[in-house]
């Protein structure tokens, strides 16, 4: 269960909690004034009256708890609705393959290249953004959405074991871009962030036919050109040291930015290394992205579900409730005749 306004639920709760308890002392206070007049004879209520009064405070105790929680919009569960939008649509894949733990650029090429997108991030308020991780092959770690959130919480889990197959495929990534894109849209947006080591399919020809489709792709280069070895993690049973290949030469990876260029020139988007500084992806943005028109798409979102209808209607039975209890009386025994 999740809440959206808690802390706005928990305040009106502390202040019904000091206004009942504010009512029980004064109601002590009462007494305590009634007992020390010695011509008022006190007066005493009876075992049922007692328990009538005490049933009251439950009551509202509970439908004041109840009304707190209705305020705080309680959530749990999710349904699919679809939803109309407006702004741009842009689709990042991101290389994680062994060659991403390259330490040429700090603190790695890959947790670099996630860095620059949380800063673009900023820059790009109201935009629809989706999610490729590929190595060998592809995988959609985010569905297209405007829901920064989910998609930040799916680019932070990535790493370079979110694709099993090893390898680098760029064409895998850019094929899978196919589906996602409404034809219809006008402004269809890749930004392919990876050191350009293409190491299966024919990236150029698919450049090709996304180029047909009306889909630019930007790419980024994540490295430099005289390239650097892969350290690998330790833990898990991997002993760390540099990535060697099946002959045991330690792997020196490079950034191949006449690839990445060529795809981007194919497909008339633009090229830009990432940097120390992780500066590249803003210098896509300023120079394709910045004034691209907003426009009208629609999205299916995973929504989730509103209950504070439920707590809303226990509050409002148990206040129903507590009048009630002011005439209610136990049904008496009826005794048996001598």
């Amino acid at each position: 269960m999740t809440f959206v306004n808690l802390s706005f639920g928990l305040i009106l709760l502390i202040t019904c909690l000091e206004s009942l308890f504010t009512l029980w002392r004064s109601r002590r206070k009462r007494k305590k004034l009634l007992a020390q007049w010695g011509s008022v004879v006190p007066y005493e209520p009876t075992r049922i009256q007692k328990w009538r009064s005490r049933l009251r405070t439950l009551c509202l105790c509970v439908a004041a708890v109840c009304f707190c929680i209705a305020a705080a919009r309680p959530q749990w569960g999710f349904k699919m609705e679809r939803r109309q939008h407006v702004g741009v649509n842009i689709l990042f894949a991101i290389d994680t393959s062994k060659s991403m733990l390259a330490t040429d650029v700090r603190p790695n090429r890959l947790e670099l290249a996630k860095m620059s997108i949380l800063e673009l991030l900023k820059s790009i308020r109201g935009a629809h953004v989706g999610l490729i991780a590929f190595a060998g092959t592809a995988f959609l770690q985010c569905p297209s959405t405007n829901d920064i959130g989910a998609f930040k919480a799916a680019l932070s889990v990535l790493d370079v074991n979110t694709i099993k197959r090893g390898g680098t495929n760029l064409s895998a990534a850019m094929n899978m871009s196919l589906e996602l894109f409404d034809d219809q849209a006008n402004h269809k947006q890749i930004i392919l962030l990876t050191d350009g080591e293409n190491l299966a399919g024919d990236v150029l020809k698919t450049a090709k036919k996304l180029a047909s489709r009306g889909i630019v792709v930007h790419t980024v280069g994540i490295g430099t050109p005289n390239g650097s070895t892969i350290s690998l993690p330790t833990g898990k049973g991997i002993g760390g040291g540099f990535l060697k290949d099946p002959s045991g030469k330690v792997v020196i990876t490079k950034l191949d930015e006449k690839t990445l260029k060529s795809v981007a020139e194919i497909t008339k988007g633009f090229y830009a290394p990432l940097g120390n500084a992780g500066d590249g992806l803003q210098v896509i943005y300023n120079l394709a992205l910045k004034n691209l028109p907003k426009e009208s798409f629609e999205s299916l979102e995973k929504v989730p579900i509103e209950r504070y209808g439920w707590f809303l209607g226990a509050a409002l039975l148990f206040l129903a409730l507590e009048p009630l209890l002011y005439s209610w009386k136990p049904l008496k025994k009826k005794g048996k005749r001598a």
